[in-house]
């Protein structure tokens, strides 16, 4: 980088890279859900598989947090990421959306938007628009250099994302070409979209802009449909899904044999068309940022994003790696391209444990003042994107006896009346039957709520979290009344607040939301699985990296821990569970845990 300015165009019949007959043979790998130092790997990995080209998602709500507050490093260092896929010969689909769906919070659109007041999400709405095109403009300069036609890796850029899942607002997606167009991307434009009907491939894209296709089995009858609404030029399978995604509290994924997943491979390639393995290598949702799918029922998705894809969450080579990587070398010749990895070294160091303890309501002092206000209000309002929110409020002797309920709750929240746990509410879950005990003139009530992962996909991506509607108190239904007078913690986890926290060496032994500290030693850092006996739900922080929710629902029962999150020495982990059940334990292990 800077190499010589190379071209990307389509004829009647397939692409032409600088006016060379090309098939594209990429694999998807988002820089965002793996450590930076461990993206060379991802690439060899990929080089030697004999993919000439890597696709990624651009996350909008990482990238930009907050309004106005903008990330390009670590994790989110995305033109560096474009250096290491030019360093290793692989040109790059790049697709910043501003909508990628990927199984992340709210499709990639920043939770901030949903303060707007009538905002229209993924339409030509001009409030919507206006943040679209801050961000673009933001983003657009930085890929620029990168582009083919600058001698970068970036030879194509993708428009939205199954859009024809959503809607049919053909001025939005103009907006969008014509933006990307505006900037400077002067290189080919693509939309994607599912074929399992013509219209969502019509509807999701536009007539001067390449159409593709995304689905994982039936290749003839797929490409035959996208051939129905794009009768000239290449035919490409923008994700070949060769696994599928886990949800919480669900038996995992069946996924895909190597065998099945390499025969539809081969189909692709014999038929000259273009693919995009998704996944090649998944990664881990990190943090807080898994997303949900919410059709008839909400379905969070788990931390990690292994997906059954060609490497696993740890990067290792899988026996559909290898079947794959057969196919191509049969179809290319490139048989020399060929390497044989070993499995990364993983870490076995058994049981921790937890010598520090702090109960939220003491944990309190390390986070910021409480938000009045009469009515409960969302994250949202309250300037919180993700992680917990504390409202808490007194109730009058008036009301002992009364049932509780809350109403427009998401989505896991834990009750307790002046530190008695009443229990623990997943909105999925038929709604409690909590009675109010007021044993003196008033008593506090505690709820903690938990927003897990918004709808990434759908008519459903508008969805605000914790308690929406209210807090309601009757003796039955028909006389339910509103309870007002709310502090409301906004609890946002970040590694100074969690440094900050007063730890004691004793736990209390009664149920209620609590933070555990480990320290540990290791000698050499490498890769291994975090598991948690006796822990209900929350999230782990090892050396003030988030590694993302556990649940033991299932069907994910250990969180990776990447080597690069390690340090030669001592080593902090800190738990943070919803329900805090007696005598947590924790364990390093060497493997995951998912089934």
């Amino acid at each position: 980088m800077p190499a010589s300015p190379r071209r990307l165009t389509i004829d009647a019949s397939g692409f032409l890279l600088d006016g060379s007959r090309h098939q594209i043979i990429a694999g998807s790998f988002p820089y965002f859900r793996t450590m930076p130092t461990q993206w060379a790997d991802r690439f060899r990995k990929l080089a030697a598989f004999g993919a000439n080209t890597v696709e990624t998602y651009v996350p909008w709500n990482l990238h930009e947090p907050h309004k106005g507050e903008y990330d390009f490093e670590g994790r989110c260092d995305l033109e560096q990421w474009l250096e290491l896929a030019a360093t290793n010969g692989l040109d790059v689909m790049l697709r910043p959306g501003p909508y990628i769906c990927a199984e992340w919070d709210l499709g990639g659109l920043p939770w901030w938007l949903l303060n707007e007041p009538d905002i229209a999400l993924r339409t030509s709405d001009p409030t919507f628009l206006s943040h679209v095109d801050d961000w673009w403009d933001r983003l657009v300069p930085r890929v620029l250099p990168y582009l083919a036609s600058n001698g970068g890796p970036v030879t194509s850029v993708q428009i939205e994302n199954e859009y024809g899942y959503f809607g049919d607002d053909t001025a939005y997606l103009e907006h969008l070409r014509d933006g990307l167009r505006g900037r400077g991307v002067d290189v080919l434009l693509f939309t994607s979209d599912g074929p399992y009907s013509p219209e969502t491939l019509r509807n999701g894209g536009l007539d001067d802009v390449l159409r593709t296709a995304n689905f994982g089995g039936d290749v003839p009858a797929h490409l035959a449909t996208l051939r129905g609404e794009q009768p000239v030029g290449p035919l490409v399978c923008a994700e070949y899904w060769v696994g599928w995604f886990d949800t919480w509290g669900e038996p995992r994924a069946p996924g895909r044999s190597a065998a099945d997943a390499a025969a539809g491979f081969r189909e692709l390639l014999a038929a000259d068309a273009s693919v995009n393995l998704y996944v090649f290598a998944g990664g881990t949702n990190f943090g807080f940022m898994a997303g949900a799918n919410h059709a008839d029922t909400y379905a969070p998705h788990v931390t990690s994003y292994d997906y059954g894809g060609l490497l696993t969450e740890s990067g290792d080579v899988t026996e559909k790696y290898e079947q794959c990587r057969d196919v191509i070398a049969a179809h290319t010749g490139r048989t020399d391209l060929i390497q044989h990895f070993a499995p990364s070294p993983k870490l076995e160091l058994g049981e921790l444990e937890f010598s520090q303890h702090v109960d939220l309501n003491d944990a309190l002092t390390a986070f910021p003042q409480p938000i009045r206000s009469p009515a409960p209000r969302s994250f949202e309002r309250l300037g919180i994107g993700h992680g917990y929110v504390l409202y808490r409020s007194e109730i009058s002797a008036t009301f002992d006896g009364f049932r509780l309920r809350l109403r427009g709750m998401h989505d896991v929240a834990h009750v307790a009346v002046d530190g008695r746990s009443l229990g623990v509410w997943y909105r999925n879950d038929p709604e409690p039957d909590w009675t109010l005990e007021v044993e003196d003139t008033t008593a506090r009530l505690d709820i903690l709520v938990e927003a897990m992962g918004r709808p990434n996909f759908g008519h459903r991506i508008h969805q605000h979290k914790g308690i929406t509607e209210g807090v309601f108190l009757g003796t039955s239904r028909q006389e339910e009344r509103a309870h007002f007078g709310w502090a409301q913690y906004p609890l946002v986890m970040e590694p100074d607040r969690l440094s900050s926290l007063p730890w004691r060496d004793a736990a209390t032994d009664v149920p209620g939301p609590r933070f555990h500290r480990a320290e540990f030693a290791v000698e050499q850092p490498t890769d291994t699985f975090l598991a948690l006996a006796n822990c209900t739900k929350g999230f782990a922080v090892v050396n003030g990296v988030n590694l993302g929710r556990y649940w033991d629902v299932g069907p994910q029962r250990a969180l990776y821990v990447p080597a690069p999150v390690l340090h030669n020495g001592t080593n902090e982990l800190v738990v943070f569970d919803i329900f805090g059940r007696p005598s947590p334990g924790a364990r390093l292990q060497a493997h995951p845990d998912v089934g």
